[in-house]
């Protein structure tokens, strides 16, 4: 991140200040003179600028601009106006300009800091490799560690199983918390730097278990049965859906795995 200048720091305040006293200006010299519902048009000029993007509210601005110059010339010309009512004018329309660039200024910070919100997130996604626990992988990671467990396997000519947690049946209000739960038991369970935990999506978790016969996957299931009793409220062990798929000589992870 850059660092800021004196004036990135107080650019939005001095936006926000010059914006409401130019249009209190605004409100004391014109009060006696315009309606007030003509006053209306300045909450839907806030409303078009903060609903576009940056480039849409320069356009406005600028269009605004020379529209409101040349209005006021004609107005000059066609009614004869006097060198008072002249001075009024330019100052009233100065006031205006100031009122419409800092409205500008405002919108444009407020666009930069969401674009820049959106790209943040948008980052972190990205960047983000593990979750829920330690040791527990997102779906982009655990697919790319699979490709090449799975490929030393086939070499090996060893056999695995892919072992599936969905909670699909749960209440919504509970999947969080035990997700975060089942994730760090399976991970406890299974062993660390050899076997790999992930989670597919916000209801499915998986393990891939390599080098392993049925034998061996019923003592590690076993275990994680015996931790999910003890950490899990009763009940919830029945709504979660199980599947176990044997690897034998599997070269590319199998969509089988994690699509029910």
């Amino acid at each position: 991140m850059r660092n800021q200048t004196v004036w990135d720091r107080i650019k939005l305040p001095v936006a926000s200040i010059s914006w409401l006293l130019s249009i209190l200006a605004i409100l004391i010299i014109t009060y006696n003179a315009v309606p007030l519902y003509y006053y209306l048009a300045f909450g839907v000029l806030a409303l078009l600028f903060f609903s576009v993007s940056d480039r849409a509210a320069f356009f406005f601005y600028i269009t605004l601009m020379l529209v409101t110059v040349f209005y006021i010339l004609f107005l000059a010309f066609k009614e004869g106006w006097q060198p008072g009512e002249q001075a009024l004018a330019i100052g009233l329309h100065f006031i205006f300009l100031i009122h419409l660039f800092s409205l500008y200024s405002l919108s444009k910070y407020v666009y930069q800091i969401s674009t820049e919100n959106r790209l943040l997130k948008s980052r972190i996604a990205q960047l983000e490799e593990y979750i829920l626990e330690e040791g527990v992988l997102t779906k982009h990671e655990f697919e790319k560690q699979a490709v090449l467990i799975l490929s030393n396997m086939s070499r090996r000519q060893e056999t695995g199983f892919y072992l599936k947690a969905d909670l699909i049946d749960m209440n919504r209000t509970v999947q969080k918390k035990v997700m975060h739960t089942l994730a760090s038991m399976m991970y406890a369970a299974f062993r660390k730097n050899y076997d790999i935990v992930g989670q597919y999506d916000n209801t499915t978790l998986i393990v891939l278990v390599q080098n392993t016969e049925e034998e061996g996957l019923g003592i590690v299931r076993g275990r994680l049965e015996k931790l999910m009793i003890e950490r899990l409220e009763e009940g919830t062990i029945e709504k979660i859906r199980w599947t176990v798929i044997k690897i034998d000589g599997d070269k590319t992870l199998r969509e089988s795995a994690v699509v029910t």
